[in-house]
């Protein structure tokens, strides 16, 4: 019966991805005016499905097993309802929020009030990678989008038109396959909890997140952040996205969970920073740095609670 739970909760937490990445993942392929809102879509989904068939299998055991031993199905159950529940109701407020942020904070807290013992080097390990995430997502970015544009200087008119066309397609495939295995690969690992794997499930969840894409379409954080914080020409966000997607691949070979807003935030920076733009939101970019501290340490509170009670 608590397996149950836990897969139905996975598949209710794989629609919430969908409609908390969708902007991310569909919108701004689209507002870059490079792809349709179908195409976009059609291109997120063939990457979320690849992503998830060859490389979700690494993030099996990027918690219950590597931070502390093999969880009980209670711990994961916390976990998962405390980060389900913060990833809803803050992307309702529009707050910038990071599930896989949550889930390890909950997952953590609710683990220390089970007196499990909690593995400190490999806490410090994703601490320390979710803090230079930003930091060189905006570096590559930087130097990709420099690249990409002294590329592009010595092609025609038409031929920079198609070249940025194609690689926001390329780049959208990419990030949507390292988003899959990494995000969706930690909540089939989560709910899985040392069960035996399924060849199925994994695809049911990616098809419950495009189903939460469709559904509820451009909203979420990232959303937030794309529409709000600055534009990016089509070049800018195949930088970004390209930044992001090397990040987001290192923490899947290091089973680390990764939270795409932080690679964004970071990459856009980058990326604007080699045309000096100044129309930034600073108030939405100082108000998503401090959601990176305050919704692990929030959903660890909270885990702990929930497990006491």
């Amino acid at each position: 019966m608590a397996s149950d739970v836990l897969l139905a909760l996975g598949v209710v937490l794989a629609f919430v991805f969908g409609w908390n990445n969708s902007s991310f993942l569909i919108g701004n392929g689209e507002g870059s005016g490079s792809l349709t809102l179908r195409e976009a879509l059609i291109v997120s989904s063939v990457g979320l499905l690849l992503g998830v068939a060859l490389e979700g299998s690494q993030m099996l055991r990027s918690l219950s097993g590597s931070v502390t031993p093999v969880a009980g199905d209670q711990i994961v159950l916390v976990a998962l309802v405390v980060s389900l529940s913060m990833t809803i109701v803050l992307s309702t407020l529009k707050l910038p929020v990071s599930f896989s942020m949550a889930i390890v904070g909950a997952f953590a807290g609710a683990a220390f009030g089970s007196s499990l013992p909690l593995d400190g080097v490999r806490l410090e390990d994703i601490v320390a990678f979710w803090f230079l995430s930003p930091i060189l997502a905006a570096v590559l970015a930087y130097a990709f989008y420099r690249v990409i544009v002294r590329s592009a200087s010595r092609l025609s008119l038409l031929a920079v038109d198609g070249a940025s066309r194609y690689g926001v397609i390329l780049t959208t495939l990419i990030i949507a396959y390292v988003l899959g295995a990494n995000n969706i690969g930690l909540i089939y690992g989560m709910t899985l909890n040392g069960s035996p794997a399924s060849q199925t499930f994994p695809l049911l969840l990616v098809l419950v997140a495009i189903v939460g894409m469709v559904a509820l379409g451009r909203g979420g954080i990232s959303g937030t952040i794309g529409d709000r914080l600055l534009g990016l020409s089509p070049f800018g966000v195949v930088a970004t996205f390209l930044s992001s997607a090397v990040l987001i691949w290192t923490g899947t070979q290091l089973a680390i969970p990764i939270s795409i807003s932080q690679c964004l935030l970071g990459g856009m920076f980058g990326a604007a920073l080699t045309k000096q733009t100044s129309a930034i939101n600073t108030r939405l970019a100082t108000e998503s740095i401090a959601m990176w501290v305050v919704v692990p340490v929030g959903a660890f509170v909270l885990g702990f609670l929930f497990v006491q009670i």
